[in-house]
């Protein structure tokens, strides 16, 4: 027979049983804290700056424009020039975009661009914008982002499984090639620039035209190779990066790689409104889902590329939708509480790669003579002006406290 616990010690029990508890609680809580900000750990302190005034930014319902290397890819002056003070978006508006992306891809291919769009890099920081980059990253036997070619799947379809099958880089080539790449493109370029970049690699993995998408690894591989990307970075001492991850379209969550990886959650959607793929309604939920997700672990969201692009050789802005900026894009976003939580909203470039007028344009440019071009200038007009948008002779000192 068990003999009754006196109740001085019953009380004592209680006591210790309700502080255990509230440790685990407290310990639970800060546990959940650090993940959220685990970033801060590897980053300078400019770099937690440019992050706060950013989250600031968020709950004031201002977005930054930005848009695809625009002082150095533009209509006007073709693809890959060398006037790094001039773009298409300054001859229309007076400003340059607060955003300025650049690709990694670009300095793969091309020594003399890489050097003075560098310049234009350290140039647009000079003068207080944010800047970041991309990486449509080539394969390492096709030398292709893209997971097929001529309809077929080239020889890097597998290349994330190759790339994780064992964490050896002197016996497994294809991770030695993949951390060469960072060793010699990314990390020399990282610390040569010093300040504040925004990094937004293996975007749109869950469509499946890229060899990090969805039809050539699971979500867990996607993951894995995010990681390894990141904690390879950090190993290094790159601590100037804010790191960008990007959904394609839908707001699917199953290749997130965790709250410790990803400071800014974003969204690629071209023809909001338009294709019929993705409507208006679909546009606007997927930035909620975006944006919510964002908030509930302390980060920031972003549109991190749209547009309006050519049916094969129809130019649907501007000669259809020559309001695309406003009523497709701007107006949906800022009439919604939550997607208007978004940071940026990015355009990709424009580039006239054959200098006959046949390539893409995502905004207007001078001398445009197009159907509907009057109305497409006056609409990115309005899209500059409105009291929402931030280009780059808008923003604040987003480099201090």
């Amino acid at each position: 027979m068990l003999k009754k616990t006196p109740p001085i010690l019953i009380i004592i029990i209680a006591i210790t049983l309700a502080c255990n508890s509230n440790a685990d609680k407290t310990t639970s809580n800060a546990t959940s804290e650090n993940i959220k900000n685990k970033n801060a750990m590897y980053q300078d302190t400019l770099t937690q700056i440019l992050y706060k005034n950013l989250k600031n930014l968020s709950e004031t319902g201002k977005i930054m424009f930005g848009m695809a290397n625009p002082t150095t890819i533009g209509y006007t002056k073709g693809p890959k020039n060398n006037d790094i003070e001039q773009s298409d978006c300054k001859d229309i508006t007076g400003s340059h975009p607060a955003f300025h992306e650049s690709d990694f891809m670009w300095y793969q291919e091309d020594p003399s661009f890489k050097e003075y769009d560098l310049k234009a890099m350290k140039k647009a920081y000079g003068r207080g914008a944010v800047c970041g980059y991309c990486w449509h990253f080539r394969g390492m036997r096709s030398n292709e982002f893209y997971a097929k070619k001529d309809g077929k799947y080239t020889d890097d379809k597998d290349l994330v499984k190759a790339i994780l099958a064992s964490p050896d880089r002197n016996t497994n080539k294809a991770l030695d090639w993949f951390l060469l790449q960072i060793d010699t493109l990314l990390i020399p370029v990282f610390k040569e620039l010093g300040f504040p970049l925004v990094f937004r690699p293996f975007h749109e993995m869950n469509g499946n035209w890229f060899w990090w998408g969805s039809d050539n690894c699971t979500p867990q591989e996607y993951i894995k190779l995010f990681r390894l990307t990141v904690d390879y970075l950090r190993e290094k001492g790159v601590n100037n990066l804010l790191y960008a991850w990007s959904l394609n379209v839908d707001a699917t969550f199953e290749y997130y790689p965790g709250d410790g990886y990803v400071d800014i959650l974003g969204l690629d959607s071209y023809e909001p409104g338009i294709a019929p793929w993705n409507s208006e309604e679909k546009f606007i939920k997927t930035l909620q889902a975006l944006t919510d997700s964002a908030f509930s672990k302390g980060k920031i969201a972003a549109l991190t590329e749209t547009g309006c692009r050519k049916d094969n050789e129809l130019f649907r802005y501007v000669d259809q939708y020559p309001d695309y900026w406003t009523k497709h894009v701007l107006n949906p976003i800022i009439n919604d509480k939550k997607a208007k939580r978004i940071v940026w909203i990015l355009s990709w470039y424009s580039g006239d790669w054959d200098h006959d007028l046949s390539g893409q344009y995502y905004i207007p440019y001078k001398g445009i003579d197009r159907p509907n071009s009057k109305k497409g200038l006056d609409d990115f007009i309005k899209f500059y002006n409105a009291p929402e948008t931030l280009f780059e002779d808008d923003l604040p000192d987003m480099y201090h406290k």
